[in-house]
């Protein structure tokens, strides 16, 4: 890999962990906009693989906050499109998965899970195959309704507050029974609720998920971070455990 790219991080970084990163592959599940920021920084930071699984197309929507969707690329497919951008900036070997998360996926093999989906069940189900077989997951909780990026935390799903994503989250986790600590990144900050129309008959209808990119960037790159940062302590781990 030609480290050019990342002189200005060597010169925070040591070589050591930089050496860590390039050996590194990341799973990041749900290329939206939190996703898009993840997979981007980690690129950017010298990460040796990247494996992108998102079912989506690209829609008009995503315009304000996603960060390979272009006027050009409409309905084009989130993985392929994201992929692409990213072998335009870095060496990074990049795979893709058009996949939904269910029970049937099967995890690929990699050292650190990147959870960006928005669906509950699917959250939980990549969670469960993470744990099952011991590799760190790192779950991005609601970042939608938020236009001030503050208050970014990275905790343990159970210690979030102010987020009605995490809430439905660990009722979730709780009805399952499942005890496996979640670590996540969220915002620490109550969302907006502006009621745009009256005429929706449920709140959702009334009150539908506004996004910008100021939240939902910032979360991603604080999670990419910490997706970095767990990467080194999972590395010292290991060669304290072969040191005993």
């Amino acid at each position: 890999m030609d480290r050019r790219y990342i002189e200005r991080l060597s010169y925070l970084v040591d070589e050591d962990k930089l050496d860590i990163l390039a050996k590194s592959s990341v799973l990041v599940c749900g290329c939206g906009g939190v996703g898009s920021f993840v997979a981007e920084a980690l690129a950017r930071s010298g990460v040796g693989e990247l494996i992108l699984v998102d079912n989506d197309d690209i829609a008009i929507s995503n315009l304000n906050r996603q960060l390979m969707t272009t006027k050009e690329n409409i309905g084009r497919s989130k993985v392929e499109e994201l992929k692409k951008r990213l072998e335009m900036i870095s060496d990074t070997k990049v795979s893709t998965i058009k996949t939904f998360i269910d029970e049937s996926f099967d995890m690929p093999k990699c050292d650190i899970v990147a959870d960006c989906i928005d669906t509950l069940t699917s959250k939980f189900i990549l969670n469960k195959k993470a744990h099952a077989i011991q590799i760190p997951c790192i779950s991005s909780m609601g970042s939608a309704k938020r236009l001030e990026p503050k208050d970014i935390k990275y905790t343990t799903l159970d210690k979030t507050k102010n987020d009605p994503l995490a809430k439905a989250f660990r009722g979730l986790v709780k009805k399952e029974g499942y005890k496996h600590k979640i670590e996540v990144v969220y915002a620490d900050t109550p969302s907006i609720q502006k009621e745009i129309t009256q005429e929706g008959k449920t709140s959702k209808e009334r009150h539908p998920l506004g996004s910008a990119i100021f939240m939902v960037g910032s979360v991603g790159l604080y999670m990419a971070y910490i997706i970095c940062k767990r990467l080194w302590e999972e590395k010292e781990n290991e060669i304290q455990r072969h040191a005993l």
